[in-house]
């Protein structure tokens, strides 16, 4: 059985291993080393949204810090999810 990897792109990465643990999948933050990325907004993912995978793979997560419009790069705080995500299976057995 195959599980749909869920939209991650937008999200606060928490949020973002959140959603993928539900969807039984691992998000994987790509940043070279621990960094601030924890607080960040997912940017960029691995496989796409959509794509099938066997239950407990690794989809691959890139962030970076909000930016809270100061130049300084962010800390300003989250954008907060505006709800759950409905990902609709299509062609997966």
């Amino acid at each position: 059985m195959l599980t749909v990897v869920p939209e991650l792109v937008g999200l606060p990465v928490r949020v973002a291993q959140d959603v993928a643990l539900d969807a039984r999948l691992l998000a994987v933050d790509q940043a070279p080393a621990p960094s601030r990325t924890a607080a960040g907004v997912v940017t960029e993912q691995n496989p796409p949204a959509g794509s099938c995978l066997r239950p407990g793979s690794r989809v691959r997560i890139w962030a970076k810090e909000p930016d809270d419009g100061d130049g300084n790069g962010g800390r300003g705080g989250l954008r907060l999810p505006t709800g759950p995500i409905t990902v609709t299976p299509s062609g997966c057995k």
